[in-house]
């Protein structure tokens, strides 16, 4: 039987292999360590599990990238306890409890076929977000739907999904999983599917030398972007175009925690439709915040399908349920339009009769939204706390407001259309300005009026004030007693 192996972990490594969670999720510079922990929390599932052996895949993007990057660094960590066969696309280690693997590349949509048959005990997706962005980098999204669903049938396994990378862009899936909720999904009868993630800081790992360290530096000292992923081990900032709404503040209107959805006070939920449908759960705290508590999508589907498949779940998490709350729903005037098939039924109507509520036409015109959410995040309330405030379960918000809504822009940085790019955040940052401009309602042009009428009053009252003794007749009201010095 062969020996036990050890692992010298840092605490957030041991951290990520004794985790219970069923989908966990490490992050980190290049260099940190994280393929090593990956390797050791796939050992310790197995003998969890007590399974021999415990039926594993390993996914990359290709093959290759296996060959040249992964299967070096499991013969480093393991040596001849890892024995490879078929041109590296099974791995056998050797342990207690030993491990069986599949390894293999996922280099387009038809690739994930591969996912469909085996039944695995745990799936470890390594380095999802490309280095390079190219047509075929990375992982897709279905890669990890499909791994949750295959990584339990294994009999006797608990479900593992295991991933790990150097942080991705903001634009990436990836980064939308880091902020998702620990309860991940509540399905029907109740069950949750967990998910925690962990992020290895720089300098963890004490065995990258200096010179090693060093080298990182110098390979991305003139590329901001695989600075902040690779060296700092924190998520890159993609700028497009031109801001939708330039009063979001980032580090004043986002919380870097999970604010708390109080008890008993009314909350507003707002939509967005058509086949991109969006939600973002808001509710007033005692302070008189605003609070953006979570925001969902379902790009390519109907409202009907956002809400049973993703805001029921969500409405049924420790979260939200029993907290006896009153609801609003505000959004997109045209759920009010009647479906092609029958004129009885629109998107407002579903809406209505899935969450026994009354649905509330916001404006139609662009800057009628637009103009009210910017003049909104403009404002404070007491203290200097700013009127809106984004919870980080509410990421998708978050990144919308902050540049993911925008202008297209031209060479010279000049603004092009009067509308925003059509992509998630579009949906994302409509949905908020049709609640916004309901309750918090402006307009540029109204309020100018109403300045222009205070500034005349103004006037009107300063002229009056200044009427009286010494005063000429040219000036004087009519009837007014005047003397006129010599």
């Amino acid at each position: 039987m062969p020996q036990n192996i050890i692992f010298d972990l840092s605490p957030t490594q041991s951290a990520f292999v004794q985790s219970t969670a069923h989908i966990n999720h490490l992050t980190g510079p290049m260099g940190e360590g994280k393929t090593y922990c990956a390797i050791a929390r796939m050992i310790r599932h197995a003998q969890r599990c007590q399974l021999k052996p415990l039926h594993a895949a390993i996914i990359r993007d290709t093959h290759e990238n296996i060959k040249t990057s992964t299967v070096r660094s499991i013969i480093e960590v393991l040596g001849d306890r890892a024995v490879f066969k078929n041109d590296y696309k099974k791995l056998f280690i050797r342990a207690e409890y030993p491990v069986e693997c599949d390894l293999f590349g996922i280099d387009d949509q038809a690739s994930i076929s591969k996912l469909q048959g085996p039944s695995y005990g745990t799936i470890w997706l390594e380095e999802p977000a490309p280095i390079y962005e190219k047509a075929n980098a990375g992982l897709p999204y279905e890669v990890f739907e499909m791994a949750i669903s295959r990584a339990g049938r294994q009999p006797g396994s608990i479900l593992n999904v295991q991933i790990t990378q150097n942080p991705a862009d903001e634009e990436h899936w990836t980064t939308e999983l880091i902020d998702a909720p620990e309860e991940y999904m509540v399905a029907e009868d109740g069950t949750v599917i967990t998910k925690q993630t962990f992020h290895i800081r720089k300098g963890e790992n004490k065995y990258l030398t200096s010179l090693q360290r060093a080298a990182n530096q110098a390979a991305f000292q003139n590329n901001p972007a695989k600075w902040a992923r690779y060296v700092e081990g924190s998520i890159a900032t993609v700028s497009k175009g031109i801001v939708v709404v330039p009063n979001y503040g980032e580090h004043f209107h986002y919380s870097q925690t999970i604010l708390p959805f109080y008890p008993n006070l009314p909350a507003v939920r707002m939509w967005d439709g058509y086949q991109h449908p969006s939600c973002v759960i808001t509710q007033y705290n005692p302070h008189g915040q605003l609070i953006a508590h979570d925001c969902i999508y379902y790009p390519g589907y109907g409202v009907k399908e956002l809400i049973q498949d993703k805001l029921k779940p969500l409405l049924n998490s420790p979260k939200y349920r029993g907290k006896n709350t009153t609801w609003r729903d505000i959004g997109d005037p045209s759920m009010r339009t009647p479906d092609q098939s029958t004129v009885n039924m629109s998107a407002a109507k579903t809406l209505e009769a899935m969450l026994a509520t009354r649905f509330e036409p916001g404006p139609t015109r662009w800057d009628n939204r637009i103009q009210p959410l910017n003049h909104a995040l403009g404002k404070t309330i007491s203290g200097g706390r700013p009127l809106i405030y984004i919870s980080a379960s509410a990421y998708p918000l978050h990144k919308a407001l902050k540049g993911g809504w925008h202008y297209k822009k031209d060479n010279s940085g000049n603004r092009i259309g009067t509308e925003a790019v059509k992509n998630d955040s579009d949906h994302t940052g409509n949905a908020f300005a049709y609640g916004i401009a309901i309750l918090h309602p402006y307009s540029v042009r109204e309020e100018f009026q109403k300045n222009k009428e205070k500034a005349d009053r103004i006037t009107r009252m300063r002229r009056a004030a200044s009427y009286g003794p010494g005063t000429t007749g040219i000036y004087a009201p009519r009837g007014a007693n005047v003397r006129i010095m010599q």
